[in-house]
């Protein structure tokens, strides 16, 4: 739900009805700080309030979560687009993200790196040339962080310019790819491939990397794959299993 426009149709609504914060909040039998953070879209109603909200404000549910006044040839198609809306938000909400490859692996060497420097500089006291050989393997984890920071902020980057510029496509989980070549006790890495359809034209993303454990299946997986406009083959995947 968008809360900045309900927020602002809240506001409206309400100036409508020649009432003040206040005015409001004594009906609803809240603080007009609480409308205050409705109408700023800093937050929504309580569950229990929204009817009595309508009542105060002479408009429907419908209306309330469009975040505008609807007629009567639009109020079905609009009733169906907010439970269709309000059912991929009840989805979103119960996605937990996958852990990444390379942020794992930049925290894991982050902590190593830490742990080999102080092991040195403790180790420095009994035995002097434990120092430097701490610090080398240290250095060599220091770099190892860095290039896995590196890709990491990259790949963000690159998503978060493909959700602020480009579309969000239904995907569907095709396969899952694991790297042999990567495995630690029960968790594995595995590249995600997604099929999304596009302008009739259907097409494969193949995600980067992540780290599974052998209990999950495709089926417990789910993809957002944000393209760039008219060039879908550019893409960014996000995966997501069911908490």
């Amino acid at each position: 739900m968008d809360q900045k426009k309900i927020g602002a149709f809240i506001a409206q609504c309400r100036k409508e009805k020649n009432m003040t914060q206040t005015q409001l909040a004594g009906r609803l039998e809240i603080t007009s700080q609480a409308v205050s953070k409705w109408e700023t879209g800093r937050g929504m109603p309580d569950v229990a309030l929204l009817q009595p909200l309508c009542d105060a404000l002479d408009i429907s549910l419908n209306e309330l979560f469009s975040g505008e006044h609807i007629s009567a040839e639009e109020y079905r198609g609009k009733a169906e687009e907010n439970i269709s809306r309000l059912f991929q938000e009840k989805q979103s909400a119960n996605r937990k993200p996958v852990k990444y490859l390379f942020s794992v692996c930049a925290n894991v060497a982050l902590l190593v790196a830490g742990i080999e420097l102080m092991i040195g500089l403790v180790g420095n006291l009994f035995y002097p040339a434990l120092l430097g050989v701490m610090l080398i393997n240290a250095s060599v984890w220091l770099a190892l962080f860095l290039i896995s920071a590196g890709i990491l902020l990259y790949d963000k980057r690159k998503l978060k310019k493909r959700k602020d510029s480009g579309i969000c496509v239904n995907a569907e989980i095709e396969d899952m790819i694991p790297a042999a070549w990567i495995r630690v006790g029960n968790y594995t890495t595995c590249r995600i491939i997604c099929r999304f359809v596009y302008e009739g034209e259907e097409y494969r993303a193949v995600s980067s990397y992540y780290v599974l454990t052998p209990f999950l299946r495709k089926e417990d997986l789910y993809a957002d794959v944000y393209i760039e406009k008219d060039r879908p083959d550019h893409y960014s995947a996000e995966i997501f299993r069911a908490e």
